[in-house]
C-alpha cells in the first residue's frame, strides 16, 4: 500500500457542500484504505494499492463525480511530496511572524508551479515567492488570504489549471499524520 495526501479544490465554499465524513466514507468505498481527513477544506490522507499519485487522482475524480454529480478536481501528492512541503517554511515570514503565514499553492505539475512563480514575481509590488517541487510558496499577512495580489493572481489562475491553496500550518498536520 502506498500513502498519498489527496486535495480537494474548491470544496466547502461557494456552494460545493463536502462533509469530510462523506468523503471518507466515498473515498473507502471506493477502494481506498486508512481514509483520513484533515479540516473541512478537503484534506483527505489515504492509502492505495495503487502506485502512481496520476491513477489515484483519476479514481478520486471519477468517484467524486459520479457521486456528486459534478467535476470536484483533486490535486494528489505523494508522502514524500508532503513531507517535503511541510519541512520548515522556505521563506521567511516578515517581523513580526505573529501577522503573517506562509501558503502553498499547490499544482498538477512543477511546470505550472514554476510560470505561477513567474507571473507572481512580475507582481507590483513584488512578493517574496519561491517553488518547491510542485508548490508556490508564498507569504502573507494574516487576514489577507483573499484580498492579496498574489491571493487574486492564484484565484484568477484556478479558471485555467487545477491548482488548489493550503496554509503551510495545514501541510504540517496532514505529515503528522503520515510519519
Amino acid at each position: 500500500m502506498t500513502t498519498f495526501a489527496v486535495f480537494l479544490r474548491g470544496v466547502n465554499v461557494g456552494g460545493v457542500k463536502v462533509l469530510m465524513k462523506d468523503l471518507a466514507s466515498l473515498l473507502a468505498d471506493g477502494g481506498f484504505t486508512e481514509v483520513r481527513t484533515l479540516l473541512a477544506s478537503g484534506n483527505v490522507v489515504l492509502e492505495s494499492e495503487l502506485s502512481e499519485a496520476q491513477a489515484v487522482q483519476r479514481r478520486c475524480n471519477e468517484l467524486l463525480e459520479e457521486h456528486y454529480g459534478r467535476s470536484i478536481p483533486t490535486l494528489v501528492y505523494t508522502r514524500e511530496e508532503i513531507l517535503q512541503l511541510a519541512q520548515p517554511f522556505v521563506l521567511e515570514l516578515p517581523e513580526p511572524a505573529a501577522e503573517h503565514h506562509g501558503y502553498l499553492t499547490l499544482c498538477e505539475s512543477a511546470a505550472d508551479a514554476a510560470e505561477l512563480c513567474e507571473l507572481a514575481r512580475g507582481l507590483d509590488p513584488q512578493p517574496a515567492v519561491d517553488v518547491l517541487g510542485r508548490a508556490l510558496c508564498w507569504i502573507v499577512r494574516k487576514g489577507q488570504s483573499t484580498t492579496d495580489p498574489l491571493a487574486k493572481l492564484t484565484t484568477a489562475q484556478a479558471r485555467k489549471r487545477v491548482i488548489t491553496t493550503r496554509n503551510h500550518n495545514t501541510l504540517v498536520k496532514l505529515a503528522a499524520i503520515i510519519r
